[in-house]
């Protein structure tokens, strides 16, 4: 008996050290979990995504002039081919001018052995970078509307661009070195395709571009495919199980979101409300903005056509993609041809877009006015920011899956295009997508 004492405090010391044990290894203890696929991270797509942020950084006009004419195109294969010319050239660091008044940038246009680029709203320069590169590493994010290709110094193995911002009327020039044979085979090839142009001068403003002769295209008939709105309920809902749709208003929302399909417009608009805080939202930068709206609308391969980037407000952190085809912008006044995004703070606030895609088609011959005759139609050519070429897209009927693209010449006023016909153009005006 004489032990159990000692036992006892034995027992007690081994039992203490045990327990001390366990609780360490359930303290430090990681199951080796199997992998579960998780199926909310794969992302649904609508269509195929895009390979880089070029494919919406197209010029809608390339104008060159030689020996004293200008040539143009709008082609898409010939916009493809000078943006492919830039792959891979290297520009030496960007020199600054300010301030080129309206004669001044009409000048460098019509100089002599000069490409010009016009894009359809001021790209930032740092979302150019994808395209070609530059010995300095850092960029003041300035805009531009215009690149200016020069080869007078093709000899010397080197062209000079000039890249000039019409918004802020400044310009940037650089050098870039390329051999006769490369500029020939890549930038002449949009040359080739080219019709001879014509330039119509205004006093104080921009001048005008239009094809000098009766322009040959073709009157589009096509059959609209849709994209089921359950499918974008998929791509833009963080939790697809906590979505309900609301029959009434033929809304989808989780609660912190909604998703509102527009059968006659053909949209689909999103909102996150909870995106736009109360508190100040930081300011963003142009190519910030283009880049993320580029991103998220390509993750899930929204760009579901040849969609251009076509305006951007930074303040308001609003962005515009316009749709095309043949080249050419598509409008509409009873049909959405644009995909829009308005960002909040760090995510998506409204986004807007079309959810119908062009099917099986059929066309015919059309021919439209040469510019100097649809010149001579309109009444004031001082409110007119440009004159393009486009189509006019319509339904057969109401509940029609058919729709004709008809060519027309547009004005565009105010940011807006208007159709214009052979008669005089006045009284009011309309604007479309």
């Amino acid at each position: 008996m004489k032990h159990v004492e000692q036992i006892k405090s034995l027992v007690l010391f081994l039992l203490v050290v045990l327990s001390l044990i366990l609780t360490f290894s359930i303290w430090t203890y990681t199951p080796n979990y199997e992998s579960i696929e998780d199926s909310t991270v794969q992302q649904v797509k609508i269509g195929k995504q895009k390979e880089s942020i070029q494919e919406v950084l197209k010029p809608y006009r390339i104008l060159s002039h030689q020996n004293g004419s200008f040539l143009g195109t709008g082609s898409a294969t010939a916009s493809k081919d000078v943006m492919d010319a830039f792959k891979g050239l290297n520009a030496t660091e960007l020199t600054s001018m300010q301030r080129l008044s309206e004669e001044e940038i009409n000048n460098k246009i019509h100089s002599e052995n000069q490409m010009t680029l016009f894009f359809s709203s001021e790209v930032p320069i740092n979302a150019f970078r994808s395209v070609f590169q530059f010995t300095q590493g850092d960029l003041y994010d300035f805009t531009f509307s215009y690149i200016l290709v020069d080869w007078s110094n093709l000899k010397n193995k080197i062209l000079d661009l000039s890249l000039i911002s019409k918004e802020n009327q400044t310009m940037y020039t650089t050098v870039v070195a390329i051999s006769e044979e490369q500029f020939n085979s890549t930038f002449m090839k949009a040359v080739q395709q080219s019709v001879p142009y014509e330039e119509i001068e205004r006093p104080n403003e921009l001048s005008l571009y239009v094809p000098s002769n009766p322009v040959d295209l073709f009157q589009y008939t096509y059959y609209i495919d849709e994209i089921s709105p359950e499918t974008f309920k998929n791509v833009l809902f963080k939790d697809t199980n906590l979505v309900r749709k609301n029959i009434e208003s033929n809304s989808y929302t989780d609660g912190t979101a909604m998703m509102t399909p527009d059968s006659r417009k053909k949209t689909i608009s999103y909102v996150y409300p909870q995106s736009d805080s109360i508190f100040e939202i930081p300011e963003i930068e142009p190519s910030e903005l283009l880049q993320d709206s580029y991103d998220f609308i390509n993750q899930h391969g929204g760009l579901t056509g040849d969609y251009r980037y076509n305006y951007s407000n930074v303040a308001n952190r609003y962005i515009e993609y316009q749709l095309f085809l043949h080249g050419l912008p598509v409008y509409s006044s009873s049909i959405s041809t644009r995909i829009a995004i308005t960002w909040g703070d760090n995510q998506v606030f409204e986004y807007t877009r079309p959810y119908y895609l062009f099917g099986i088609s059929v066309s015919n011959p059309w021919q439209l006015p040469s510019g100097p005759e649809i010149i001579d139609t309109i009444e004031n050519l001082d409110d007119i920011e440009e004159l393009v070429l486009g189509y006019y897209l319509t339904p057969d009927s109401p509940e029609s899956k058919v729709y004709s693209l008809e060519p027309s010449w547009f004005a565009i006023r105010d940011g807006n295009p208007v159709p214009l016909t052979t008669k005089p153009v006045g009284g009011a005006q309309y604007g479309l997508e």
